[in-house]
């Protein structure tokens, strides 16, 4: 099956969020959900991704347009963000990409 950064034409950005474990079903939403719940509604947002860490804690990673995109996700998640944090954003592009092509 195919993931959806498969689907996406570079460049774009990625944000990866790595969350905490769930302690049981019945455990209220973490910071990680609520930042994605509030991704799902910014300009720019391309989609997400969900996977697991070999510990079972849940990885995401969402797709942004471009890097203003994130920042202001970031900002509108305010303390929610700040808690949920480490983010980790990358930039994705082909070898065609000339604003970062290394000659």
């Amino acid at each position: 099956m195919a993931s959806l950064s498969d689907n996406l034409k570079p460049p774009y950005y990625a944000a990866i969020i790595d969350s905490k474990l769930h302690k049981n079903i019945d455990e209220p939403a973490n910071e990680g959900d609520q930042l994605v719940a509030l991704a799902v509604r910014r300009p720019g947002f391309l989609g997400l991704e969900t996977a697991r860490a070999e510990d079972g804690r849940p990885v995401t990673v969402s797709y942004w347009r471009d890097l203003s995109d994130v920042e202001n996700w970031q900002t509108a998640s305010g303390a929610i963000g700040q808690k949920a944090m480490p983010l980790e954003v990358c930039r994705v592009a082909n070898s065609n990409d000339k604003e970062f092509r290394i000659s």
